[in-house]
């Protein structure tokens, strides 16, 4: 019996796709291991479930309280991310810098609504948290405000360093991948960084203090569930450090986005992908 037209029509595009996935080894390897981490992130958070976070947040703070505001921090900011991902990537990149206008202009433009509708849309989530599920919050404004553009710093950074990267290896930067592969199980978004001592081993909760995604989440609900004064000094303290990496992170990523675009254009390489 013959094969119909169209079945081998499907298979044709199949093959193709298959062959064009395994053309790009080190995107295999990382969708692979993104598989085992994803799995091994979200198995160690279901075994957290339920319990205290009083070791980092205060008594006062329950995990439900823990989780939303780390989901809202994760919608409220991580846009930030997208946004620059977005609008400067290899592929667009050279239509826009026809337009004429600088750099820092254009990202702050190009990100700024999505910025504005993140805010609009955190507030709901607040609200359902407080009214539905009881959310716990004791948040100290000024420090919500500098918690929140400390992470920005960092975020962007995070987002220009990989760009550029991105620029000039036209598939993936490996750097950021790392950064963010390790921040799925170390950043403490869904469970305190300290819970990793208990579930593995003693001191391994040391790594997560080098990730800047920590600190974003760190530094956020700090500021929202304990009511932290800038005045007391081991609070600033810890705003100093998270402040330390976007210090770095921002100037550093600006330059490797400038030096990306400048390389592929004495390349010829600006839109190839």
């Amino acid at each position: 019996m013959e094969i119909p037209i169209e079945l081998k029509q499907i298979i044709a595009f199949t093959k193709r796709d298959f062959y064009s996935w395994t053309t790009y080894k080190t995107v295999v390897i990382t969708q692979i291991i993104n598989v085992f981490i994803g799995v091994f992130s979200w198995g160690v958070t279901a075994t957290y479930v339920n319990k205290p976070v009083s070791q980092m947040y205060g008594t006062g703070t329950n995990y439900i309280s823990f989780l939303i505001v780390g989901i809202a921090i994760g919608n409220l900011i991580m846009p930030l991310v997208q946004g620059v991902h977005s609008q400067l990537n290899p592929w667009t990149i050279e239509t826009i810098l026809m337009t004429g206008v600088s750099t820092p202009v254009f990202v702050i433009g190009n990100i700024m609504w999505t910025y504005i509708f993140s805010i609009v849309t955190f507030i709901p989530y607040l609200l359902i948290g407080i009214y539905v599920f009881h959310v716990s919050l004791n948040a100290n404004i000024v420090s919500v405000i500098v918690a929140f553009a400390i992470s920005a710093g960092i975020l962007v950074g995070l987002a220009m360093l990989s760009t550029g990267l991105m620029i000039v290896t036209k598939s993936m930067d490996p750097i950021t991948w790392v950064i963010n592969v390790l921040s799925n199980i170390f950043a403490g978004v869904s469970f305190p960084v300290i819970y990793l001592d208990t579930i593995f081993f003693p001191g391994i909760s040391t790594i997560s203090w080098f990730l800047p995604q920590t600190w974003v989440y760190h530094l956020c609900r700090l500021s929202m569930l304990t009511n932290p004064s800038l005045l007391d000094l081991q609070v600033l303290i810890e705003f100093l450090k998270g402040s330390v990496f976007a210090v770095i992170l921002l100037p550093l990523g600006y330059k490797v986005f400038r030096w990306g675009v400048a390389r592929s254009k004495r390349e010829g390489t600006l839109g190839w992908y």
